[in-house]
This record gives C-alpha cells, sequence and structure tokens, in this order.
C-alpha cells in the first residue's frame, strides 16, 4: 500500500458513509423512526455490501495490507461519525454496542478477505 493510493483510501469509507448516510436521512424525512432494530440491521448490510465491494476494490495482496486498509477506513468513519453524526445524536450514539460492529467488521473484512497472490 502506498500513499499514491489515495483513492483507495479515501474512496470506500466514504462512499459507504454516504450510503448509509442518505438512507438514514430518507427514513428521517419520510419521518419513519430511525432508531429501530430493523434500521440497524438494514444498515449493518450496506456496510457489509460495501466493505466487500471495498475490498474487492483495493486487493489487498497479504492480511497486514488489508489491516492498513481497515485501519485507514476506519479512522475516517470515526471522523466523519464525530463530524456528521454526532452533532444529530450526541455523544451517546457511541454508548451503544451497535455503533461499534460496523467499526470491527471495517477492520475485519480487508484484513480476512486479503489474497495472497
Amino acid at each position: 500500500m502506498k500513499l499514491a493510493d489515495w483513492k483507495k483510501l479515501l474512496i470506500p469509507p466514504v462512499a459507504i458513509y454516504a450510503v448509509i448516510f442518505l438512507f438514514i436521512s430518507a427514513l428521517i424525512g419520510a419521518k419513519i423512526d430511525a432508531h429501530g432494530l430493523w434500521v440497524w440491521i438494514v444498515t449493518l448490510g450496506i456496510s457489509i455490501v460495501g466493505l466487500y465491494i471495498a475490498t474487492n476494490y483495493v486487493k489487498p495482496k497479504f492480511w497486514q495490507d488489508g489491516l492498513r486498509y481497515g485501519f485507514v477506513w476506519l479512522v475516517i468513519l470515526v471522523f466523519l461519525d464525530l463530524i456528521l453524526t454526532v452533532p444529530f445524536t450526541g455523544m451517546g450514539y457511541f454508548s451503544d454496542w451497535r455503533s461499534f460492529v460496523p467499526y470491527v467488521l471495517t477492520l475485519a473484512f480487508p484484513t480476512i478477505l486479503a489474497k495472497k497472490t
């Protein structure tokens, strides 16, 4: 992984976050409760599909590369949550264990799915 791969570092987490943000925004706009279990399951599904696509996009060759991508993506996602989610939900967002599942998956997916060539 090189710094020249900035697109691979930036595009996947921003795209995944944008899709989830738009989904939640649409629910709020339609006056649908965005705190239901089904909403969390759908957003988790979006995260899983997004991380699978992102991992295939970056194609980490070794688990160490996958872990590096996952870590950078994790930092970006936490940053986006801090500046875009917390202002609407408060820091209580981080007190729910469900908030951390996508973070764990963000580290796990590119690490586990890395392919040795």
